[in-house]
């Protein structure tokens, strides 16, 4: 998340009052459970306590034997962060188990796919388990989810703060909806909010708001707890929300079934990552590779168009095709023909403004895509990437080179011949006049003599 407030917490934001303590929640009773502790005093006494005892031999021996599932819970979550005794957190744990359980359940389900590369991480960067479930109420486990602040991925970061911790955010990749490399930023940004505040609720509070938000509210009103915040609503109703919520979560994952609740076993990975060389589209790679461009889309949520981007980069692949597209990836770049990238290199005269009234792109698309910052403007020789498939743009070059100068071909001229005496290459005057390969050229042919351009795909 930011270091401004941005409301990811958009899903639960009717709840949050209840959750604050605001507005009253229905208390659900718990059904009294029986117990095996009192001592019979009559026949009918020892009746049902026989039937007690039969009960609970028969459960024990049908779990043992694997008649009944395993009840999966998280203990460690609980004991690596202590649960504040606070009311909010009490009625923000009825709203879970009552209105929002289905929500909330769909959100564990998913929880089970990142579970042990979350907990990996958080125990390398030294942090408590609990904080896995911290994407339950940031995201539901959503990698491609966005909220209306523009916060992005499972942990819901927001771009300067997702740049800030190393994540790439720009035309081709937005690094925050990559599950491992935003799961480490997020790791590395709450141990800095909890080395800063010395507190977790302090902490979560300010990865909701923002530090500086949080840091102003304490120095206002002399507070040095959040709870105090929130009493005093010094915090955006969001936020005082945000941190019952986040423990009312933990308190579930460490007893699920008391709370109505279910875990799954964390997901063994089945993928791999591989290095590959781009641009490459994931449509042509998933045809190559014998699978379904929608499976690599999921393996590879940062892909914002489907594209690798140019250079070397990894990607993640199902496991059991990694070696057979390993093999392959020489080759596959030079051949993608569905990928909508050109490679263009510019000649004298030649503007990222031009191109973009000549191609009907915006400005802004060819600036992002290629990243070029206003202290280093393009210049002839520069080779920039455009957002169309080569024959598109192709196309756009033979309508436009429809005003540039002719030449009228001799006796005794080749294509090579012309091309040198005019400056140009034999390849832009194919280009530009629409010729194959084996093109022959005859006196009296009239030539268009140059193209602004020089295209190339996946180069």
């Amino acid at each position: 998340m930011g270091k401004e407030f941005r409301g990811a917490f958009f899903l639960l934001l009717p709840f949050l009052a209840a959750c604050a303590g605001t507005t009253p929640v229905p208390v659900v009773p718990t059904p009294a459970r029986p117990h095996l502790s009192a001592v019979p005093t009559s026949s009918s006494d020892n009746t049902e306590y026989r039937k007690l005892l039969e009960e609970a031999h028969q459960r024990i021996v049908a779990r043992e034997s694997g008649m009944l599932p395993r009840v999966i819970a998280d203990a460690d979550a609980a004991l690596s962060m202590p649960v504040p005794d606070q009311k909010s957190i009490e009625g923000a744990l009825r709203l879970f188990s009552t209105r929002l359980k289905p929500s909330i359940q769909t959100s564990l389900n998913r929880s089970a796919r990142f579970k042990s590369l979350i907990d990996d991480v958080l125990r390398e960067y030294q942090l408590p388990a609990a904080l896995a479930y911290l994407p339950v109420i940031e995201s539901a486990f959503v990698p491609t989810l966005t909220s209306r602040a523009g916060a992005h991925g499972i942990w819901q970061f927001m771009e300067p703060t997702a740049r800030e911790y190393g994540l790439r955010v720009d035309w081709w990749v937005d690094e925050r909806a990559n599950p491992e490399k935003s799961t480490r930023a997020a790791a590395s940004y709450l141990r800095d909010l909890y080395r800063q505040f010395g507190d977790w609720p302090l902490a979560l509070a300010a990865y909701n708001a923002g530090p500086g938000r949080i840091r102003r509210a304490m120095s206002e009103t002399g507070a040095t707890t959040f709870w105090d915040l929130s009493d005093q609503s010094a915090i955006p109703k969001e936020t005082r929300g945000y941190v019952p919520t986040f423990y009312a979560t933990v308190l579930i994952a460490s007893d699920p079934a008391t709370h109505g609740f279910k875990l799954t076993e964390p997901e063994t990975p089945s993928s791999q990552l591989i290095r590959m060389e781009g641009p490459l589209s994931l449509s042509f790679l998933a045809g190559a590779a014998g699978t379904d461009e929608k499976t690599l889309q999921s393996l590879n949520p940062e892909l914002r168009r489907g594209v690798l981007p140019p250079g070397t980069s990894t990607i993640r692949v199902p496991a059991h095709l990694a070696a057979t597209i390993t093999s392959g990836s020489d080759s596959l770049r030079n051949e993608d023909h569905l990928i909508a990238v050109s490679s263009f290199t510019l000649r004298e005269g030649d503007s990222v403004e031009s191109l973009a009234d000549l191609l009907d792109v915006p400005v802004k698309e060819i600036v992002d895509m290629n990243r070029i910052a206003p202290t280093r403007p393009t210049r002839e020789g520069d080779s920039i990437y455009l957002p169309l498939r080569r024959r598109d743009l192709s196309a756009r070059l033979r309508g436009f080179a429809g005003s540039l100068p002719e030449y009228e071909v001799a006796g005794g001229d080749t294509l090579y011949s012309i091309a040198k005496q005019h400056g140009v290459t034999v390849e832009d005057l194919r280009e530009v006049n629409g010729l194959a390969s084996d093109a022959v050229i005859r006196p009296g042919d009239r030539l268009r003599l140059s193209s602004p351009t020089s295209v190339q795909t996946g180069m």
